[in-house]
């Protein structure tokens, strides 16, 4: 009874003395090692939310609202071809033998050539796409300026992925992650900031978001 009750206040002690490493004892020196040796091992890597884009062939689709679209024009495009960048940048080391046949400007184009998707729903726009693996982003909302002042400027951008798999000319959703959200700066007050212009809070947001993208499909470092 003595062992249960007295092994763990010496195993905090232990932990506790390793913890100050008071530098005046002789462990001191190797306290100062472990410090070392602790500050440069590499930040955890943390893995993909989904695995199945290695040797596929990839597509990437943006959508948004026409209230966006009308404000934004760029946005479906520059979205979409910063998702398919920073995949490639990764295919080297991430996604063995993954393919890009289609660039979004192509795979929007034929959205919008094609009106009756919007109805039809995108599960029937993505066997037509020549991809095995369709990436659906939704924006759902997208400002660059604080919502308690329109002075001030605060990036924000939120939007659903879908991960849709396509085989023998049918079309599933894989895997699927609402409430994906941006800001930018990342730890900017709500009520914003005075310095900077609208362009500029577009480019940061956007370069946000579409890594938070990227994140749930290649693995990366718990600092990035």
């Amino acid at each position: 009874m003595q062992i249960e009750h007295h092994a763990p206040r010496r195993w905090l002690r232990v932990l506790l003395l390793m913890g100050f490493c008071i530098p005046t004892s002789a462990f001191s020196i190797s306290c100062n090692v472990l410090g070392f040796a602790a500050a440069a091992l590499p930040p955890p890597t943390i893995r993909p939310r989904y695995t199945g884009l290695v040797g596929q062939t990839v597509g990437v689709l943006v959508w948004t609202d026409r209230g966006i679209r009308v404000d934004w024009p760029s946005l479906p495009l520059d979205t979409g071809n910063a998702i398919q960048s920073k995949l490639k940048k990764a295919s080297a080391h991430d996604l063995d033998k993954t393919a890009f046949p289609v660039e979004p400007a192509s795979i929007l184009r034929y959205q919008q050539d094609h009106p009756e998707v919007d109805v039809e729903g995108v599960l029937e726009l993505a066997p037509q796409l020549g991809v095995s693996r369709l990436l659906y982003v939704e924006v759902d909302d997208f400002s660059t300026r604080a919502a308690a002042s329109l002075d001030l400027y605060r990036g924000s951008l939120s939007g659903t992925l879908k991960v849709i798999e396509i085989k023998d000319g049918k079309a599933k959703v894989a895997y699927e992650e609402p409430n994906i959200r941006a800001i930018y700066p990342p730890k900017s007050p709500e009520e914003g900031v005075p310095r900077g212009n609208d362009y500029q809070f577009y480019l940061g947001t956007l370069d946000a978001f579409t890594t938070q993208i990227v994140h749930r499909l290649v693995s990366h470092s718990e600092d990035e």
